[in-house]
C-alpha cells in the first residue's frame, strides 16, 4: 500500500470513530509527531515548538530584539 492510499484509509477509519477517547489518543499522537514547520522547513513537535517559543521569548526579554541566530 502506498502512502497516499494508506493515508486515505486512515482518514476513512477516523471519520467512522464515535469514541471520543480514541479521538483524543489520535489527536495526542498527531500533536507529538508534528505541529508546525520552522523557517528551514523542519517539522517541529509540540514540545520542540514550545521550547523554541520559550527561547525566543527569553532572548526578546533580555535583548529587546529577537535575532534568530542567537538561538
Amino acid at each position: 500500500m502506498n502512502i497516499e492510499t494508506h493515508r486515505k484509509s486512515i482518514i476513512h477509519r477516523i471519520l467512522d470513530i464515535q469514541n471520543e477517547e480514541v479521538l483524543n489518543k489520535i489527536d495526542q499522537i498527531l500533536n507529538e509527531e508534528g505541529y508546525i514547520y520552522d523557517v528551514t522547513g523542519k517539522l517541529l513537535s509540540v514540545s520542540d515548538y514550545k521550547q523554541e517559543i520559550e527561547a525566543i521569548l527569553k532572548v526578546s526579554e533580555e535583548n529587546d530584539v529577537y535575532n534568530s541566530e542567537v538561538i
